[in-house]
């Protein structure tokens, strides 16, 4: 088969080839798939530099979620058969990543895929929508009309921060960094916007659009300097959702300001969900993609000879929605 894989850590032009290799076989508890298409997630561009923690060394496959066809079944996998159209995050981090032909998944992140969900849609929604669903709904439980504050939030897992804020019935405050974000952010259900490069006093617009009370939960897959300032937007009881560092560093908290304004942060990562809490999230998450409330915003789609370009896109952080590859045709 053909996938897409790296020999050393370095920039995704030196060393991300195209290559052939054998069809992976399934271990126990896992399945093998023929991917249809394939996510394209921050991760992607941080294992192949070697600045992703659960990818240690080389080879390194990237596509970390994917929708696929089920070819093979490991022993002891129940409740898939083969032929099953499902969405999955995949085993990158054991080698055998989406931007393949095949690609290896763990057959208990596999699920099928919601009715009237395309191919695309469902391999772009996987990851946003669990590391929205795990934030808002684990861990900062965010309640009907309270104030959700989405950064980065024309990016997937902002979009899919703002469909299931306004799903939870709290009013949502989209930041992003142009018009054209924007814009996107309000196509996906933002009831406020606000561009961070252009607002005078951004901290200022916010307490007003509050009444001056501040934020309750604030989403941020971003961190540096603009999450930092957010802080001081945070109503009594806040929640302060951490979730990722696009900026290139991750937020600073300050223990004496998170006392005397008494919020807390919450660390989000939906890779280690229990069995029983990851089934969960899915049927809520499925449930709530079938009644059209929440749905994957692609932004571009790029073809399977295309993902170096697709990769380097998502590393820049200059698109809005989700990027994913093709991959059958």
């Amino acid at each position: 088969m053909k996938a897409w894989r790296a020999e050393e850590f370095g920039t995704i032009a030196d060393v991300l080839t195209l290559q052939d290799v054998e069809i992976p076989q399934p271990p126990p508890g896992f399945v093998t798939i023929r991917v249809l298409a394939a996510g394209v997630a921050l991760p992607d561009a941080l294992m192949l530099k070697g600045n992703y923690p659960l990818v240690s060394k080389p080879p390194v496959s990237p596509g970390m979620e994917a929708a696929g066809e089920i070819v093979a079944l490991g022993a002891g996998v129940a409740g898939l058969a083969i032929g099953d159209r499902i969405a999955t995050i995949t085993a990158a981090v054991l080698g055998w990543g989406g931007f393949a032909e095949y690609c290896l998944a763990d057959a208990i992140k596999a699920f099928p895929i919601p009715a009237g969900m395309s191919d695309a849609e469902a391999a772009g929604f996987t990851i946003p929508f669990k590391t929205a669903h795990v934030a808002l709904v684990h861990r900062t439980q965010l309640k009907a009309n309270e104030t959700l504050l989405v950064l980065g939030a024309a990016g997937s897992s902002g979009a899919a921060a703002i469909q299931l804020g306004k799903a939870l019935g709290a009013r949502v405050i989209a930041v992003a960094g142009s018009v054209e974000k924007l814009n996107f952010c309000k196509n996906s259900g933002a009831d406020e916007l606000l561009d961070y490069r252009t607002a005078d006093d951004i901290i200022a617009q916010i307490r007003k659009i509050t009444d001056g009370e501040g934020v309750n939960v604030i989403f941020d897959p971003v961190g540096g300097p603009l999450a930092t300032d957010m802080t001081q937007c945070m109503a009594p009881h806040g929640r302060f959702a951490i979730i990722g560092f696009a900026s290139g560093g991750w937020v600073q908290l300050d223990p004496h300001h998170m006392v005397l304004n008494n919020y807390s942060a919450a660390g989000v990562f939906a890779g280690n969900l229990t069995d029983a809490e990851s089934r969960q999230t899915i049927a809520d998450l499925t449930k709530l993609a079938e009644t059209g409330a929440i749905a994957t915003k692609i932004g571009r789609t790029f073809a399977f000879d295309q993902v170096r370009d697709a990769i380097a896109l998502q590393e820049s952080g200059d698109f809005t929605g989700k990027l994913v590859v093709q991959v059958a045709t």
